[in-house]
């Protein structure tokens, strides 16, 4: 019960921050952190989640704009983070530990290399989103 009332406010906060913390980002900002996220859950053992993570990675590869190669040290970022087994855990009553799969992903961009790697395709990708 506490799990679902936890991820209930942490949901609300996201919907409630959501528009106006989007409004602060570029498109290219948007687009090259949502790719890591999306490359992030292409990584996880559920076939939901890695479909959700296809989907979003397409989505973002036909409506961003440069070279979309560029993407891919974001991507081998990700995956580098993910092969040191940082996955984060909740440790519930009763049902001991249970991965957070969306939570892991949803901070992979703050993690150090993978931040180094979005830097880096946001400069090489900004000339491209500005023509637009």
């Amino acid at each position: 019960m506490r799990v679902a009332l936890g991820l209930c406010c942490l949901l609300a906060g996201w919907a409630a921050a959501g528009p106006a913390a989007a409004a602060e980002r570029s498109a290219v900002q948007r687009d090259v952190e949502g790719y890591a996220i999306a490359s992030c859950l292409t990584d996880q053992d559920q076939a939901y989640l890695k479909d959700q993570g296809d989907a979003w990675a397409s989505v973002i590869l036909q409506r961003g704009h440069g070279d979309p190669d560029t993407l891919a040290a974001v991507a081998a970022a990700v995956k580098a983070e993910l092969a040191r087994g940082d996955m984060a855990v909740i440790h519930t009553e009763g049902t001991g530990a249970k991965a957070l799969p969306l939570l892991t992903c949803n901070e992979i961009i703050d993690k150090r290399a993978v931040r180094k790697a979005i830097r880096a395709a946001i400069v090489k990708l900004t000339p491209a989103y500005r023509r637009r």
